[in-house]
C-alpha cells in the first residue's frame, strides 16, 4: 500500500483518510478508471496474483484489453454466479466479452475461472478455496479489484434479510476462504465467492465506487453498525483499512 500512497502523492492526486481507509476522489468514472489503470501498472508484476470482480468494472477490463499495461503472474476471480462455465450471466463471460481474457491468453498469463463443468455448487466452492490457498504460497502479492453493491454487498457477501440469513456469517464457515449459497428469493440466486477471511488474505484491495446512486451506500459503509447489515463495513476493520483504497466520484 505504501507504493500506492507514494504514487498518489507524487502525482498530486488528492486523497484523505476515513476510518483508516484511503479515499481518492475523482470527478467522474472515466477519471477513476484511468487512475485505477495507472495504479495497477505501478503495482502489478509477475509475482502478483490479481483477482477480478464483475459488475461496474467492465469498462476497466475493456481498457486493459486495449492497452499493454499490466502483466500479472496469474488472474482469478473474487466471486461468481454459479452455473456451467461461461453461462450468460457469469462474471467470466462478461470479462471474456471485454477481450481481457484473450489478452491474458496471448501473453501466456493463466486465468483461473471459478466454475467447473458438471460440478455441484458446494464442490466448486471447495475446489476454488483450495486454489486460493495454493496461490497464497505461490505469489508474493495478492491484489483484489472490487465494487460495492447498492445494498452494501462485496464479493458475494450479501447482507442478511428477514427472509434470508447469509450462511457465510455463521461460525461454522469462518475458516473458509471461499464459500457458496443459494438465495432463490432474490436476484442473487446461487453464488460462489471469497469470504471475509478470503478477502483479508489479499495484500491490496482497490475498491471502485461510481455514480450518485452509491452515495447513500457509501455513507452507510462509514457509519457504525454490523457487517451483516452492510458487508462493505468490512473495509473499516483496522487491519483491512490500511490496505484498502477507494476510488470514487462520490464524497465520503
Amino acid at each position: 500500500m505504501k507504493d500506492i500512497l507514494t504514487y498518489l502523492s507524487q502525482h498530486r492526486f488528492l486523497h484523505h483518510d476515513n476510518h483508516g481507509v484511503t479515499i481518492c476522489h475523482v470527478e467522474e468514472k472515466e477519471a477513476g478508471i484511468t487512475l485505477g489503470k495507472a495504479i495497477l501498472a505501478e503495482i502489478i508484476n509477475k509475482k502478483t496474483m490479481l483477482y477480478l470482480s464483475g459488475g461496474s468494472l467492465q469498462t476497466l477490463y475493456e481498457q486493459l484489453a486495449q492497452e499493454d499495461l499490466i502483466h500479472p503472474g496469474a488472474v482469478g476471480l473474487i466471486d461468481e454466479r454459479y452455473g456451467e462455465p461461461m453461462h450468460p450471466n457469469s462474471n467470466q463471460k462478461m470479462i471474456s466479452d471485454t477481450g481481457f481474457l484473450r489478452i491474458l491468453s496471448l501473453q501466456n498469463i493463466p486465468f483461473y475461472p471459478v466454475l467447473q463443468a458438471g460440478k455441484e455448487r458446494e464442490a466448486v466452492a471447495q475446489a476454488y478455496d483450495g486454489k486460493v490457498r495454493t496461490w497464497q504460497a505461490v505469489y508474493q502479492r495478492h491484489v483484489g479489484l472490487l465494487g460495492i453493491g447498492p445494498d452494501g454487498h462485496i464479493s458475494s457477501i450479501i447482507p442478511n434479510r428477514p427472509d434470508f440469513h447469509n450462511p457465510w456469517f455463521a461460525a461454522d464457515r469462518q475458516h473458509l476462504l471461499v464459500s457458496e449459497f443459494n438465495d432463490p428469493k432474490s436476484k442473487y440466486k446461487e453464488r460462489v465467492g471469497m469470504t471475509f477471511l478470503g478477502l483479508s488474505m489479499l495484500d491490496i484491495l482497490l475498491v471502485f465506487v461510481f455514480g450518485d446512486a452509491k452515495q447513500k451506500t457509501l455513507e452507510k459503509v462509514f457509519e457504525d453498525g454490523p457487517e451483516s447489515e452492510i458487508p462493505a463495513r468490512f473495509f473499516k476493520r483496522p487491519e483491512i483499512a490500511e490496505k484498502t483504497l477507494f476510488i470514487t466520484d462520490q464524497r465520503v
